[in-house]
């Protein structure tokens, strides 16, 4: 039996949209599983390899890490606004996904294979570089991937189960990467000796991994062909879009977005910060260096994390969204604190406490994994709101302006972190040890600051007035405004 959406989907007037079934959906997911990929393996370990392995200074990581992520921001809103009017035989959004998924994988390669013993500046170009051109590739895919959910139906609660679906494979491949990098391209094999020190299995997981992001995002592009829209004649009647900034700056007007973004930014640049110097954090502060310790610590981490959305998915029934993002934040200020100020030497949990820490993480992972679909769902909401503002349908610039906002908190983020385990933590690149007073700020950087900035996002939250009778007013509205545009 096929279970099918039959709330409406976004489409332009006129168009008669495929029905959604279950198994699209699903198919749909599998394209988030290319970003998951690269997003844990970015988070684990290119901070790490470039500064711990190849013996790049955490500074000039820290800058070519953040120069492709503000790259990465800038061409968000032209990807997204290139997505809204895109004129292709594959549609809008389809036109560019090929693009991207024909380029991400070779280019994910090549930033995990520069040539041993490279000279410092020679090897940070190769960071710079590398970089850009990975991030440049997700990007085409992942903006119009994100405002075709969007497109795919109309409905408050239904687009959180779609971008919940989404967030189930996505955790799926989080988890899959995350176990396959440390138990497969860095086994334990010698007591004592770090395997994440290993230069070659760096390459090799590059390219198994990149094989593994373009299958998948390949995988989405095919199952979704029939929902292919073009620009609508409303966008094409206003002169509005023709500039990007302009364009961008005017979704701004919507009270709803003007909150959303820097919540949402001052949620990720905690998190990046965090999950940055994660592997400092628990290599040197936690003492625990075993690579089946941390593919443990991953596991319970992303099996609840999958739990999470499933069981909030459910719960967004009940409550409204912002109330959900809050949730979110409140428990990840909370386990924040509680590793840094419990555990570690001197601390009433102490170091190499495997059982304890693993515990937090899980939870981590049940509250964390709200920001990794509400948001989206959010957006989606949002897109509404907009076109009763504009009477445009502008998912792609909205997805735009949000991953150059994001984007810029991630870069931000990287070059902080950067900046402050040279500066402030003082790490010794590529020691198995370090001093009591590096180990202590390690632990700064990775708790207390991301506590203070994922706090500041809870506040701002509370300012989100987009809630489920609001948006059924709205779409009441724009019903009946694309029923009058129909019959003149």
């Amino acid at each position: 039996m096929t279970i099918a959406d039959t709330s409406t989907a976004v489409v332009d007037v006129g168009q008669v949209a495929p029905r959604l079934t279950l198994g699209t959906t699903i198919l749909y997911g599998f394209g988030d599983i290319s970003n998951a990929i690269k997003n844990v393996v970015f988070s684990i370990f290119t901070f790490f390899f470039y500064t711990s392995v190849m013996g790049l200074s955490g500074s000039l990581a820290g800058l070519g890490i953040a120069v492709g992520v503000f790259w990465d921001a800038i061409i968000g809103p032209y990807i997204g606004h290139l997505s809204d009017h895109t004129q292709s035989r594959l549609g809008r959004r389809h036109s560019l996904m090929f693009l991207g998924t024909a380029t991400m994988g070779v280019t994910f390669w090549a930033m995990f294979s520069p040539p041993q013993h490279l000279p410092g500046w020679i090897l940070f170009m190769w960071l710079l570089v590398t970089n850009i051109l990975v991030r440049t590739a997700t990007s085409v895919y992942a903006i119009p991937y994100q405002a075709l959910g969007a497109e795919l139906s109309s409905n408050y609660d239904r687009r959180t189960r779609i971008v919940g679906a989404r967030g189930v494979l996505s955790l799926l491949a989080t988890l899959g990467a995350a176990i396959l990098a440390l138990k497969v391209f860095f086994p334990d094999q010698t007591p004592g000796v770090d395997p994440k020190l290993n230069y070659h299995g760096y390459p090799a997981m590059g390219f198994g991994l990149g094989l593994a992001m373009t299958i998948a995002a390949l995988i989405a592009l095919v199952a979704t062909l029939s929902w292919h829209s073009s620009p609508t004649t409303r966008q094409e009647s206003h002169g509005e879009g023709r500039s990007v900034l302009r364009a961008a700056f005017q979704s701004l007007r919507s009270q709803s977005f003007r909150v959303l973004l820097p919540a949402l930014m001052l949620y990720d640049l905690g998190l990046v910060i965090s999950s940055t110097i994660a592997i400092h954090f628990t290599t040197y502060y936690l003492k625990i260096t075993s690579s089946a310790t941390l593919t443990l610590f991953q596991v319970v981490f992303y099996v609840m994390a999958f739990v999470g959305i499933i069981f909030w998915s459910l719960v967004a029934k009940k409550i409204e969204k912002q109330r959900l993002y809050l949730i979110s934040a409140v428990a990840v200020v909370a386990l924040l604190l509680v590793a840094q100020f419990l555990f570690g030497a001197g601390h009433l949990l102490g170091s190499g406490n495997i059982r304890l820490f693993a515990f937090g993480r899980a939870l981590s992972g049940f509250f964390g994994s709200i920001i990794w679909f509400v948001p989206a769902s959010m957006i989606a909401d949002v897109a509404d709101e907009d076109e009763l503002a504009t009477g445009q349908r502008r998912e792609g610039l909205l997805f735009g302006v949000t991953a150059l906002g994001r984007n810029l908190a991630s870069g931000l983020a990287l070059l902080l972190t950067g900046f402050l385990i040279d500066t402030f933590a003082g790490l010794q690149p590529g020691q198995a040890t370090q001093s009591p007073a590096t180990v202590a700020r390690i632990g700064i950087i990775f708790g207390s600051l991301p506590a203070v900035l994922i706090a500041l996002a809870f506040l701002l939250t509370l300012r989100y007035k987009l809630t489920r009778s609001r948006l059924h007013v709205i779409q009441h509205e724009l019903k009946h405004r694309h029923n009058s545009q129909a019959q003149s």
